[in-house]
């Protein structure tokens, strides 16, 4: 390594930056971002609203026959599952998509029962719906 050189464009650099560079660069980006692995299949997002809770999961090219459902506990939805890929590895050039096996547990924000869970596949999503169990505030001593 030459250090001649090294100095050289620590000096330069310099030049360029003001004294809050560090500190401007963590306020537009959350540092987490920059050690994600990117590496959780399936995505997903987690809705509600009074009388249900939602979960979108992005699974493209999962087919309902190679993916299962399960609850771990009722807070815990486990999902595992396989994506295939469409063509043969012999005829790859370059991939970017997942393929595998996956496994992944999705935390509930409220319990759920194995019976009262509705999954629907649409383009690549899934969506996971349960109603909530809103307790009524009245039977239980609320004034009247």
């Amino acid at each position: 390594m030459d250090m001649e050189k090294m100095k050289k464009w620590l000096e330069l650099t310099n030049q360029y930056k003001s004294d809050t560079f560090w500190s401007s660069v963590f306020e537009h980006n959350n540092p987490a971002q920059f050690f994600n692995t990117d590496d959780e299949f399936p995505r997903y997002d987690v809705y509600q609203n009074e009388s249900h809770i939602c979960i979108i999961l992005e699974a493209p090219g999962v087919s309902q026959e190679d993916i299962k459902f399960s609850l771990s506990s009722n807070t815990k939805l486990l999902i595992k599952g396989i994506v295939k890929p469409v063509y043969p590895k012999e005829m790859e050039v370059k991939t970017e998509r997942f393929h595998g096996e996956f496994e992944r547990s999705i935390p509930l924000p409220e319990p759920a029962e194995a019976k009262s869970i509705n999954i629907q596949f649409l383009n690549g999503l899934i969506q996971v719906a349960y109603p909530r169990k809103i307790e009524d505030v009245s039977l239980h001593g609320g004034s009247q």
